[in-house]
C-alpha cells in the first residue's frame, strides 16, 4: 500500500485498535501501543526503537522499550482478540491454517533463543532467533494468528541464561511441529473456523502433528519426504522417491493455482490411495498427492492428506497451494510492518513486538480488502477482556 493513500486511513487505525485496550491495561501503555504501531506502519527505512521515536517525535525510544520490557499487558489475550478480529472479517467455515517458521539474524548470545541453526532466510545456518508461526488462510483473505519462538535445547537445558532472558521456568524445550500442535489447539479452542492444515515437510514429517490434526477432525495437506515408505492399495511397498517412474504417465491432470512472476504457473498432479506405517494405527489409508514442476527436469513433491475419500484434486491442491500464502504475508510484515526490526533480548518482549507487528499488518490486510470491496474499514468489537492488567 502507498504510504500516501495510508494516511488518510489512520483514523481508522483508531477504532481498529479499540478492541485491544482492556487487554493493554492502564492508558499509558494503551497511548504508547498504538504509537507503537502508528511508527511500524509509518514510511520508516529500519523500524527499530531509536527510528520509529523519531518519526513519532519522542526524544528516545526508552517509553517504546518499557512498552516490550517492563509494561504489564497481556499479549497473549491482545493475540487472541485479534485472532476473533480476523475471524469476524474475513471467517469461513472450511478456513485454512498454514504453519511456517521464520529466521532472524541476531549477533550475540543474550537474546532468547537466539543460537547458530537454520536460518530460511539466508537458506543457511546461522546466528539466530527462529519463530514458529501460524496464518489463516481464507477466500478474503489471509493473515497472521499467531507466533511464538523457538527455544534451541542449548537454551532450556541452561536454566540460568533463560533467567536472564526472562524465560519463564514453565517454558521447556518444544520442537517446532510441537509449537505448531500447541497453536493449532488453542486456535480449534477459541472456535477459529480453520478445517484445513498445511506446511511444509517440517511439519508433514511429524507423526504426533498429523495424529493431533486428525483427532481434532480437521483434515491437512502436508508435505513429506521422499524419503518415506508407503503401501499402495495394491499391497506393494515403495519408496517415494521411486514412485514417480512407477505412475501411469497419461493419469497426470495439470492444474494451475497461482500466478508467479513469469506468469501462470501450472503443476502436473496425481493421486494415490497409501497406507504409512506411523499413521496406519491412528489414521489408516489416506491420500498421496504427488506434484511434479512443469519444467525440463521435472522435480516431484510429495502431500499427505486425511481428508475423506471423496474429496476432489482441485480442493486437495488449493490447500497444499494455501502454504504459499504465508511466505507472503512474511514478505509484507517483514517490509512494511517492521517484522524483523526489533532489538529486544527478553522472551516476552519478543512476544509482543511480533504481536504489536500482527496488528499492524493486519490492519493493512483489512483496508486492503476493504478497498478492494470499495467499502469503509468497519471492525466490530468481538472480543472481551478476560482480565484487565495493572501497569506497574
Amino acid at each position: 500500500m502507498d504510504y500516501n493513500d495510508l494516511a488518510s486511513q489512520i483514523p481508522d487505525l483508531d477504532t481498529f485498535l479499540t478492541p485491544f485496550a482492556a487487554h493493554l491495561g492502564r492508558s499509558e501503555v494503551q497511548t504508547t501501543a498504538t504509537r507503537y504501531v502508528r511508527g511500524l506502519l509509518a514510511d520508516v527505512q529500519r523500524k527499530n526503537g531509536w527510528q520509529l521515536a523519531e518519526e513519532l517525535g519522542l526524544s528516545d525510544p526508552h517509553s517504546l522499550q518499557r512498552l516490550l520490557n517492563e509494561a504489564q499487558w497481556d499479549d497473549g489475550a491482545v493475540r487472541r482478540c485479534l485472532q476473533q478480529i480476523i475471524i469476524d472479517q474475513m471467517g469461513y467455515d472450511p478456513g485454512v491454517g498454514v504453519l511456517d517458521e521464520s529466521g532472524f539474524v541476531k549477533w550475540g548470545q543474550k537474546s532468547a533463543g537466539v543460537a547458530r541453526q537454520y536460518c530460511g532466510r539466508l537458506g543457511k545456518v546461522d546466528n539466530c532467533q527462529v519463530g514458529v508461526y501460524l496464518a489463516y488462510v481464507a477466500p478474503s483473505g489471509a493473515a497472521f494468528l499467531d507466533a511464538r519462538l523457538y527455544l534451541p535445547k542449548v537454551w532450556t537445558d541452561d536454566r540460568e541464561r533463560c533467567q536472564a532472558a526472562k524465560i519463564p521456568d514453565d517454558v521447556l524445550f518444544q520442537t517446532k511441529p510441537e509449537i505448531a500442535q500447541a497453536m493449532l489447539e488453542n486456535a480449534w479452542s477459541e472456535d477459529i473456523p480453520m478445517q484445513w492444515v498445511t506446511g511444509d515437510t517440517l511439519y508433514g514429517n511429524s507423526p504426533t502433528l498429523r495424529h493431533s490434526i486428525d483427532a481434532h477432525q480437521r483434515y491437512y495437506v502436508m508435505e513429506i519426504g521422499s524419503h518415506h515408505r508407503v503401501t499402495l492399495a495394491s499391497g506393494q511397498s515403495v519408496k517415494l522417491s521411486d514412485l514417480p517412474d512407477m505412475l501411469d504417465a497419461s493419469a497426470w491432470q495439470r492444474l494451475c493455482f497461482r500466478l508467479g512472476e513469469r506468469g501462470v504457473l501450472a503443476d502436473d498432479w496425481q493421486t494415490q490411495r497409501i497406507t504409512l506405517a506411523a499413521d496406519a494405527d491412528a489414521i489408516g489409508d489416506q491420500w498421496l498427492l504427488i506434484r511434479r514442476s512443469d519444467a525440463n527436469k521435472p522435480i516431484c513433491r510429495f502431500y499427505l492428506s486425511n481428508a475423506p475419500l471423496d474429496t476432489a484434486l482441485d480442493d486437495l491442491v488449493a490447500v497444499a497451494h494455501a502454504r504459499h500464502r504465508i511466505e507472503d504475508l512474511f514478505g509484507e510484515a517483514k517490509s512494511e510492518v517492521g517484522m524483523a526490526d526489533y532489538e529486544v533480548r527478553q522472551w516476552h518482549g519478543w512476544h509482543r513486538h511480533m504481536t504489536l507487528v500482527m496488528l499492524g499488518h493486519t490492519w493493512l490486510k483489512l483496508v486492503q480488502h476493504a478497498q478492494r470491496e470499495k467499502k469503509p474499514l468497519a471492525v466490530r468489537v468481538p472480543c472481551e477482556s478476560s482480565r484487565t492488567a495493572t501497569d506497574s
